[in-house]
Formats: structure tokens, sequence, C-alpha cells
């Protein structure tokens, strides 16, 4: 076998002037096995440092480090979007490792079962040699300031990595995420600051804050062995090739589900535990079912049912256009002098941890607009952040296209032109993705799934046809603060919209606030 030579990162991208989102879409085309090297070249030893510092045990380490670069390729498209690949390949970092951690205390539990002096379960080292306190705390804040950095917005994010944990200047920093100078210094500047906050709240002081950041590049580094198992095991997987004896179980069951499409099929199976009895969508969604003591709550709006203490008017003008009748909860726009933004209802609660949502649409008019992008309904689901982080899903009528299912992920941020401009806030589009569909009347029933980062997005056309999945995001760990649902204007006043709601229910881990009624 060839072994590959892999050069010193500082020494590589000293030559190198490609972005990552050049890199990883050559490598994605192509093939290119040399652009994909000189993405972990320059973000690898990094990634590897949270790694060891998240499950403290090398081999695990090695494990979640091939499992965050084969989700890499698997997540190529939406990546190379906007996203940056340092930023998000530390949030999957964090969650995989977390996950390894889990799974190492259960094994180690296991074995020391019936014994009089077990072992700590969780955190413990991998080697025989005594740990002092200093280290047990040392290694305890560098975790917290690895998580703290995964709850950062991600152009935030990477900018705090590349500048502040990997050392590179500005000038490459901003060479590699293809923004100008001042707009990355911006970032830094804000990126400081939010994990300053977060930190002090977790009780970090200041001290040891400046240690933390003093000594943010000093990560281990990458073995020649460890870079070419990864890259062979991304070529197959890129190349929609077998898996076996390149990638071990371990790191196959770290990934869950997701590689069971690239010739894992029985030895997937019997890790993840699920039984193949039907297609792709049914394993993507069966991997997804709730943990246990969990909420759920589930609202009808037909017969004209409207429960006041779960949901709340969204804004409170959009009573305005909706009424109660038997069929459902009805919200119609206007082709004139209607909102230009989304109307309908919101939950009165923020929903913590993960969740499963599922709602019904019954659509009596979706007018295509004559001017702007679309219209139709969506789910808002905003994260409880300072930037207004959120995701929105729905069925649109495009101009161009027509009928389609919508995903975006979008954000407000403070306004470039500050409040002499009248507006705090601007809104940012940071991609929005289109799946045709067909029909602009009918019952629609949409499904979106929050694990950990990650949400995932089902629709389904009719009250009884099969749940598609659309696509999986990464974007926020942090709780839900708003989840809307109703009719989208897509920001024009003149386009009409008449829907009802039918259905909905939620699962998730607690909503904030309420109280579940017993039967």
């Amino acid at each position: 076998m060839k072994t590959k030579t892999f050069e010193r990162p500082a020494e590589a991208d000293a030559r190198d002037s490609r972005s990552d989102g050049q890199l990883l879409a050559q490598f994605t085309a192509t093939g290119n096995q040399e652009a994909f090297s000189r993405l972990m070249q320059r973000h690898g030893p990094y990634i590897f440092g949270v790694c060891r510092r998240v499950t403290n045990h090398h081999q695990d380490a090695e494990d979640v480090f091939q499992a965050c670069f084969l989700e890499l390729v698997r997540h190529a498209a939406s990546i190379a979007r906007g996203d940056s690949v340092a930023g998000w390949l530390q949030t999957v970092a964090v969650r995989l490792a977390r996950k390894a951690r889990a799974r190492r205390a259960i094994q180690r539990k296991q074995e020391v079962s019936g014994l009089m002096n077990e072992a700590p379960l969780i955190g413990e080292p991998d080697t025989g040699a005594p740990v002092t306190a200093e280290e047990v705390s040392w290694r305890e804040v560098r975790q917290i300031l690895d998580e703290e950095i995964a709850r950062l917005p991600h152009e935030l994010r990477a900018a705090i990595i590349i500048c502040l944990f990997e050392g590179r200047t500005q000038e490459e920093a901003a060479q590699f995420l293809e923004v100008n100078r001042r707009t990355l210094k911006d970032r830094v500047r804000r990126g400081r600051e939010r994990l300053q906050a977060r930190l002090t709240r977790r009780g970090v002081t200041l001290a040891v804050m400046g240690a933390l950041l003093s000594a943010g590049g000093a990560d281990a580094a990458l073995s020649a062995t460890l870079q070419q198992v990864t890259l062979q095991g991304a070529t197959a997987l890129a190349n929609k090739t077998a898996l076996a004896g390149i990638v071990s179980p371990a790191v196959l069951g770290l990934t869950g589900s997701s590689l069971l499409s690239v010739g894992w099929g029985a030895i997937a199976a019997a890790i993840v535990g699920l039984v193949l009895t039907a297609g792709a969508g049914y394993v993507a969604w069966d991997h997804l079912r709730p943990p246990p003591s969990v909420q759920t709550v589930k609202k009808s709006f037909r017969k004209g049912q409207f429960d006041n203490e779960f949901f709340r008017w969204s804004p409170a003008t959009a009573r305005k256009y909706a009424r109660l009748e038997q069929e459902g909860l009805r919200l119609t726009l206007p082709a004139t002098d209607g909102p230009t933004v989304p109307v309908g209802i919101a939950l009165r609660h923020p929903v913590r941890g993960d969740f499963e949502l599922e709602a019904t649409f019954e659509f009596l008019h979706l007018g295509r607009p004559e001017a702007g992008k679309w219209a139709g309904a969506t789910i808002y689901l905003f994260m409880d952040d300072n930037e207004r982080n959120g995701v929105w899903f729905g069925k649109m009528n495009e101009r161009q296209l027509g009928p389609v299912f919508a995903t975006g992920h979008r954000a407000s941020l403070p306004a470039t032109g500050g409040r002499e401009s009248g507006h705090d806030q601007e809104r940012i589009d940071k991609f929005m993705d289109y799946v045709t569909t067909s029909g602009e009347t009918g019952i629609l029933r949409l499904r979106v799934v929050r694990r950990g980062l990650s949400f995932s997005f089902f629709a389904a056309e009719g009250e009884t046809g099969e749940f598609r999945h659309l696509e999986t995001l990464e974007v926020s760990a942090e709780d839900l603060e708003i989840v809307r649902l109703g009719p989208d204007p897509g920001w024009l006043s003149n386009v009409a919209v008449d829907m009802r709601l039918l259905d909905f229910s939620m699962t998730a881990r607690e909503f904030v606030g309420y109280q579940l009624r017993t039967p």
C-alpha cells in the first residue's frame, strides 16, 4: 500500500490560497485526496484536541476524529454553502465525543459490576498514571470551554477557533472563511465577548480564561496513521464503496445510521440495533426515536378547539386573519393589503432539549407570488440566543419552481447602520434549500426532529402519505425560545394564502413552565 506523506500545516497553508469551501468542493466533486488532506492538516490538530479533552481516552478520541471527518463528507453539500469547516467539525466533535464517553462509561460499569470498589466511570483517564487535582480541574475547565465554543453561532465559532485556537493570522483566517479582515476582526471580538459572558456564568474567572486562550494552540499532533485511515474512509464514503476493513465498527457506531447506505448493511444493523424492514427514510426516523422521561403534548384544532394556555397568537395581530371552524383553525391571508410577515400561532413555552414535532396543515389555496421569492406555510424554530438564530421549514409556492418543500437557516444580527438607521437588527438568510413537490391544495404533514445540534426535516403529502427525509442540519444546542406555525407571505403583502391547522403534537424533554394535564 502506498503511504501518503503529510506536510506540516503551517508549511502547507503557506503555499495554499484555497478556502475551506473550495477544498471541500474539490474533494466531493473530483475525489481530490490532496484537498481533503489539506483540510485535515489545517483543522485536524485542533479537532483531535477537542476529541481527547472531551473523551479523555486516546482510542476513543481517534474513533471520534474519524467519525467527524466521515460526517464532514456526508454533509459536504450543505457545509459548502457557507458553514466553516472548522466550526462545523468542532460542534460534531463535542457531540460525538460525549457519545463516546457515555459509551465508555457503560462499558466500564459493566466491567466493574459486582466489585466493592468501583472506579470513576466518566472522565477517568485511560492510563495508569496518577492524576492530580490540578490536572482534573484544568481538564474540566477545558471541557467547559469546548462546550461553550460549540454553542457559539457558526460565524463566531469559526473565527474564534481559527484565530485563537489554531493560531492563524487574521489574513489566513479571512482567506479560509472567504470574508474580509474587517468582518473577521468583528467576529473575533463578538465571539470573545460571548465566550467571556458564558464562561463567567459557569464560574470560570478572567485569569483562567486568559490562560485558556494563551494555551489554545497547544493541541496534540496527528499521527500519519490516523490521517491515512481517515482519508481512506472519507474516500470510500465519497465513492460510495464498502467501508469494511477501513472504518472500524466503533467508528460506525458513533455515526449511528448515517452510513447505513454505504455497504455496511448487517454490520451496522447489529451495532445500532435497527431492523432494516423498510427504506432509508424509515431507518432515519427510527434512529431518531425520543428518549424516555419526556413530555408529550397533542393538540387538535378540529371542532373549533384552541388551547390558550399552550398557544399564543404570533404576532398579536394574527388573530384578525384567523377563525375557528369545525374542520380546524383557518388562517387566511388576503391578496392585497395583507401582512408581510409570517402570522399564525406560537408555543407560549420554551422547549428544552431534544424534541420531535409534527403538524398537519390543509391547504385550501396557495398563491404564487408575482414578485419576491415564495409564499406558503412554515414552522419557525428560534433558538434562545442573542442573535436569534433559527431554522424554518414548510411548503411554499416558489415563483419559478412552483410548489416546493423549503428549509432555511436564518439569524438576526446587529444592523450595520446602528440605531441611527432606524433598525437595531438586520435579518440574514444563511441559506435556503428547495425540494420540488406537487399540489397547491390538500393535506400536508411536517415533522421536525432535533437531537443535540442536529435538526432533521421530514414531509408527507396527504393524511396517510409516507414521510420523506429532506435534510439534516447542524444548527444549535440552545433551547427553543419560539416555535411558530402558520402562513408565510414571504415578506410580501399581496399574496393570497388560505389554509387550516388541523393537528399538532410535540414530544420534548421539557416545556418550560407548562403543566401537563392528567386525563
